[in-house]
């Protein structure tokens, strides 16, 4: 998922180029000169495309309130690395760093400018695990900090999941951290359950501790709000039964609560939690359709809302700025974007149509900052977007990266800096990670 960052934008009318040819001479692909423009207004051009990695397995980016994005990978090698590398305010790069051993890592960001790593151990003979870095504000990385508990597993078969899996983190801007993640194994008759560990904004790493009992709990996805108060979705699936989701909080005095259900049948869920402590879930009853829940600021849950239905639903994705402005953008077949808005103390806005047809939308991608200035990228073999400044309309569909009709999109994430600048990065199969930024005026 992407999270919003603190950002100030002002309203503008956005023109957005296209990859110079030379730029793209490398895979054999031909595309415009620089210059599209948008319409009138000071515009905004796309830097040139950055090679990160050699097709890692898995990726996270961030950014963070001084306008520093940190991109985090995994390498290809064995053992895998857990590796970052950041892009400074002015567009410089700082240089490969290995801050540890595993694999997909998360990365986020505070608005102090704190980076925290979190990542899957795997280590011969030792049960998968979960381990964090953290880059203070004077630049130096810390030693990996082992926030599970490890085991001793003889004979253990690599590529097979032993303890942890489907870890997520989130940040607040203070800089308090929590970090979930799916703790079991079929293999070694664990059921799963939810673990989760937690740091204060100042301060070390809390034991980790079991946020569900061993009934089966998986795919955590978490949120934190300004006063460190921490939201885990995840869902439940016995067998033979569709996947319920279900929520719990932990409070700022350190304790989770009971589970509070969602919804009775749910998949692909992604959730945002504002600063105030209201959330969003949206997910899929059917892989079709989509629904959202809202938590209002009282903690109460309110009954599902449709957003979408019919045909099929291939990615979504949910975010929510500082002002507590969230935005659920969906991926359809035929190539279908949607978007649907809801403001602090507004109702959903009815979806709105950004692309039909011409491409296929395997990944959605959506960035909004507190201005309320909005992104949206997609794809399947290229990387589109449409972008709209706060209180204007939507821009033109703008081609990132060209669909050559091979190497299909893997992943794709997207980011937007205090200064407006809107980082992109994605991963083909066969192909680099790369990120590319659209830098604003």
């Amino acid at each position: 998922m992407t999270r919003p960052s603190e950002a100030t934008m002002s309203a503008r009318t956005v023109v957005l180029t296209l990859l110079a040819a030379g730029a793209l001479a490398v895979s054999g692909v031909t595309v415009p000169a620089d210059g599209n423009s948008a319409g009138v207004g000071s515009p905004a051009r796309w830097g040139p495309v950055r090679t990160l990695a050699p097709n890692p397995p898995s990726a996270s980016v961030a950014v963070d309130g001084e306008g520093v994005t940190t991109a985090a990978w995994q390498s290809t090698d064995y053992p895998p690395s857990v590796v970052v590398r950041q892009r400074f305010a002015d567009g410089t790069w700082g240089r490969r760093t290995v801050v540890g051993q595993g694999t997909v890592p998360e990365v986020v960001a505070d608005r102090r400018g704190i980076v925290t790593v979190v990542w899957v151990t795997q280590r011969e003979g030792q049960s998968d695990g979960v381990a964090a870095a953290r880059l203070s504000a004077s630049g130096s990385w810390s030693a990996p900090v082992s926030l599970s508990d490890d085991a001793s597993l003889p004979g253990d078969v690599p590529g097979v999941i032993r303890r942890a899996s489907g870890l997520d983190v989130a940040v607040n801007p203070a800089g308090a951290v929590v970090a979930v993640w799916t703790w079991g194994s079929e293999e070694d008759g664990l059921p799963t359950r939810i673990r989760s560990a937690y740091r204060p904004k100042a301060g070390p790493w809390r034991q980790a501790v079991d946020v569900t009992p061993a009934n089966g709990a998986d795919e955590p996805a978490v949120g934190i709000a300004a006063d460190g108060t921490a939201t885990v979705v995840y869902g439940v699936q016995a067998f033979g039964e569709p996947q319920a989701l279900a929520a719990r909080v932990r409070g700022v005095g350190g304790r989770w609560s009971t589970s509070a259900p969602i919804t009775a049948e749910g998949y692909d869920h992604d959730l945002a939690v504002a600063g105030d402590g209201r959330a969003v879930v949206v997910f899929s009853p059917d892989l079709s359709g989509v629904r959202v829940v809202t938590r209002s600021v009282t903690g109460r849950w309110g009954a599902p809302r449709s957003l979408a239905k019919g045909g099929e639903l291939n990615d979504v994705d949910v975010v929510v700025n500082p002002r507590g402005h969230f935005v659920v953008a969906m991926a359809r077949d035929e190539g279908r974007i949607d978007v649907a808005e809801r403001g602090s103390g507004g109702a959903w806005t009815t979806p709105q149509r950004l692309a039909e047809g011409g491409t296929v939308a395997s990944e959605v991608m959506v960035a909004v900052d507190r201005a309320g200035d909005t992104f949206v990228g997609w794809g399947e073999y290229g990387v589109y977007a449409r972008y709209r400044p706060h209180g204007s309309a939507w821009s033109r569909r703008y081609t990132a990266w060209p669909d050559a009709g091979v190497d299909v999109l893997e992943a794709a994430f997207a980011v937007m800096a205090p200064n407006g600048d809107v980082a992109v990065m994605w991963d083909q199969e066969a192909e680099p990670l790369r990120m590319r930024v659209l830098k604003t005026p």
